[in-house]
């Protein structure tokens, strides 16, 4: 069976939503690779001063609605993807994939910081991640 872009989307998001709660990582390597390998580049000034005012805790209120804005945007993308192709697979998993989803944007909507949002990393990961997961390789699977 050959997989394409569109059938690894609702796992890819939800690596990527996992990625983004891991906040500690995000805010510690942000562009590290560019900062490290290509010192050259125009915009490298930018860069710094974005990835200074990102763990400065006097400015990261600038950063934490943005980041919380995509976290909310990917689980809702998420949730629209599960129902849409995994419902027929079955219904009973992706009723609680959606739930739990629901439940975790609620809790990103409301963090005040972003230490609340990384102690729902964990959460993200057991009960969506993993489960959209095992959705994904039962429907790979040849039939």
């Amino acid at each position: 069976m050959v997989l394409t872009i569109s059938d690894l989307m609702p796992i890819s998001l939800c690596i990527a939503t996992q990625e983004l709660l891991d906040v500690k990582r995000f805010r510690n390597n942000f562009c590290d690779f560019v900062l490290f390998k290509y010192k050259n580049f125009n915009f490298i000034n930018k860069i710094i001063e974005t990835k200074r005012q990102l763990n400065s805790s006097s400015l990261e209120k600038n950063f934490f609605e943005g980041h919380k804005t995509a976290i909310v945007s990917n689980i809702d993308k998420i949730i629209s993807l599960v129902i849409s192709r995994y419902m027929n697979l079955d219904a009973r998993v992706v009723e609680k994939i959606v739930e739990s989803a629901k439940e975790i944007m609620e809790k990103v909507v409301t963090a005040e910081n972003f230490n609340q949002l990384a102690s729902l990393e964990p959460e993200f990961r057991s009960k969506v991640t993993l489960k959209v997961y095992e959705l994904f390789t039962t429907s790979s699977r040849p039939r």
